[in-house]
């Protein structure tokens, strides 16, 4: 078996990280070291032995805690897993088998259960897009490309779950820490396309997650930093072309 590091970032989380360490520890076939970043929990979280723990003072945002907890390990391959997911048994061998017979493919995501595919991975996302999401007008992302033999190409996946290669990681430098919150995951998905690696998106790996949270309060301080970001990303990709639109 390969290993894996599986990097899980916690923010008051309690027994939702419970659940999703103990989905990895569960994991069939996968040789997983689970390695949890607590970005400033109070009271901060604590973990089953076994588990790296890595506590902050302070939230740092996603990207720079991600990546601390990506730099601690060494294994070929990584797991970046949210604490409000959970493996099934089989997901995580699934997707480093698919990276493991093709050397072209940087990152794996799953299907998450009860859900469309395109709800957690597509091709490149329009302004237009992002809008119709802010105002609950749609739960997916373009559907892009369809199934061929249960994988397809997609430009992102987000960050809920997504198995990459360290070496890929490390090509682009990993999550680029200048995002506190979102939308680091595609950005991070984004220039690994821009370097010629290729996303798949495997449709027997399956993840539970919940749904996009509905009616978010877009005009609070972290609604409007958000709004900043994506603004940000898709200026910095807009000349960024999507090879697996339909």
């Amino acid at each position: 078996m390969v290993a894996i590091d599986v990097v899980i970032l916690t923010w008051n989380d309690g027994e939702l990280l419970e659940r999703a360490v103990r989905s990895v520890l569960e994991s069939k076939r996968a040789d997983a070291s689970v390695i949890v970043v607590d970005n400033g929990s109070t009271p901060p979280a604590t973990v089953v032995d076994g588990v790296q723990l890595i506590r902050n003072d302070l939230n740092r945002g996603v990207a720079p805690a991600r990546n601390q907890g990506v730099r601690v390990g060494e294994a070929p391959y990584v797991c970046l897993l949210d604490s409000d997911a959970e493996l099934t048994p089989p997901a995580l061998a699934m997707m480093i088998e698919t990276l493991d017979r093709d050397a072209d493919i940087a990152l794996v995501a799953p299907v998450f259960v009860g859900q469309l595919p395109s709800a957690g991975a597509g091709p490149k996302y329009t302004f237009f897009d992002k809008v119709q999401r802010a105002l609950n007008l749609r739960d997916t992302y373009p559907e892009g490309r369809g199934f061929v033999d249960g994988v397809r190409d997609v430009d992102f996946a987000i960050g809920a779950c997504q198995v990459f290669r360290r070496s890929a990681f490390d090509q682009v430098a990993g999550l680029d820490e200048t995002y506190f919150y979102g939308p680091e995951d595609v950005d991070f998905c984004l220039r690994l396309r821009e370097r010629g690696w290729r996303i798949v998106q495997l449709e027997a790996a399956l993840v539970h997650h919940p749904p996009r949270r509905r009616n978010r309060r877009l005009f609070t301080r972290r609604g409007m930093r958000h709004a900043r970001a994506v603004c940000r990303h898709l200026w910095r990709h807009r000349r960024f072309k999507s090879g697996v639109a339909t």
